[in-house]
C-alpha cells in the first residue's frame, strides 16, 4: 500500500513523494544508505523497476546519492543535521563553499578522460608545495547535469594520494570524498575565479564554439594540517554554472549554480 499519496498519480511518483518526505522529515539516518530497492519494494508493494525509478527522480532533485559499494545515501539534511538544502552528509567540511561542492558533485555524472602519473609542471608543484618535476597524479574529468556537459576540469595531486583516486571510484565518488574515505580531511582551499577562452579541445567536450569565454576557477585544496593535497583547474559552460556572492559586513554567502536550461530558472542551487 501506499499511504497517504494522490492514487491517481503513477506508482513511481507515488513512492518519490513518500520517500522525499521521508528524506526531508530526516527518517533515515545520514550518512547511512537507505533500504535497498528489494526491501522498498516490498514494503510499498511495487516492482522494483518503479523504486529504481523513483529513486532515479529523488537523484535528480539531489536529495540522495547512489553511491558504489554503498547504496543509495540521503544528501540533505535531517532533523539531526543543521545546513543548506543539498547539503552532502557523512562529510566533515563543515557547511561551507567545500561541503555545497560536494553536494553538487553529487548531483552530477562524472567520465574520467584521462588518469595517469606525471612529473609536476612548474605551475603545479608551486600550487602544491612540491619540488619541481616531483611525481603527482592527473585527473581530467568532464562533468555532465541531466546529458549536459557544465564543466571540464584537470584535477592534479601528490602521487602519494594516487591509492586514494582510483579512476572507477570516481565515476560514482566525488574526489573530496574519496580523499576522505583515505584519511585525508581537507578542511579548506584557495580558490581563484576568472575566464579563459575555450580551446578546440575543450570546446568539443562541452559542445560549443571555439573561442567562447569559459567560468576559470584554480583551486588548491589544503587538509587540516596546511598540506595542499589538490590542484584544480576548471573551465566551466558559460550558460549552465554559475557562482552568486552575496557580500555583508559580517559574513559571506555564496551559491553555485547548476542549470542544463539557460532560459529556465537553476536546476540547482546550494547556500554556503
Amino acid at each position: 500500500m501506499l499511504p497517504d499519496v494522490d492514487i491517481t498519480l503513477p506508482r513511481f511518483q507515488q513512492v518519490r513523494l513518500i520517500l522525499r518526505d521521508r528524506l526531508r522529515a530526516g527518517f533515515y539516518e545520514s550518512g547511512l544508505p537507505l533500504p535497498g530497492e528489494r526491501q522498498l519494494a516490498e514494503e510499498f508493494g511495487v516492482a522494483r523497476v518503479t523504486v529504481r525509478s523513483a529513486l532515479a527522480r529523488l537523484q535528480e532533485e539531489g536529495l540522495v546519492a547512489r553511491l558504489r559499494g554503498k547504496g543509495t545515501v540521503p544528501t540533505v539534511p535531517t532533523a539531526r543535521h543543521e545546513g543548506p538544502p543539498g547539503a552532502a552528509l557523512g562529510t566533515s567540511h563543515g557547511g561551507g563553499l567545500l561541503d555545497n561542492i560536494v553536494s553538487m558533485s553529487l548531483r552530477t555524472r562524472v567520465s574520467v578522460l584521462e588518469w595517469r602519473q606525471m612529473a609536476a609542471p612548474a605551475r603545479v608543484s608551486a600550487a602544491l608545495g612540491l619540488p619541481p618535476g616531483a611525481p603527482v597524479l592527473k585527473v581530467v574529468r568532464v562533468r555532465k547535469f541531466k546529458t549536459h556537459p557544465i564543466a571540464y576540469t584537470e584535477v592534479f595531486l601528490p602521487a602519494d594520494l594516487a591509492v586514494a583516486i582510483d579512476r572507477h571510484t570516481l565515476q560514482d565518488t566525488p574526489m573530496l570524498v574519496a580523499l576522505e574515505q583515505h584519511g585525508v580531511e581537507v578542511v579548506s582551499a584557495e580558490q581563484t575565479l576568472g575566464a579563459a577562452a575555450a580551446d578546440l579541445n575543450v570546446a568539443r567536450i562541452l559542445r560549443i564554439a571555439p573561442g567562447v569565454p569559459l567560468l576559470r576557477v584554480s583551486r588548491v585544496a589544503s587538509d587540516r594540517n596546511g598540506r595542499p593535497v589538490q590542484f584544480l583547474v576548471g573551465l566551466y559552460h558559460p550558460e549552465r554554472y554559475a557562482y552568486q556572492m552575496r557580500l555583508t559586513r559580517v559574513g559571506a554567502s555564496t551559491k553555485v549554480w547548476i542549470d542544463a536550461d539557460p532560459s529556465a530558472q537553476p536546476a540547482a542551487s546550494d547556500d554556503v
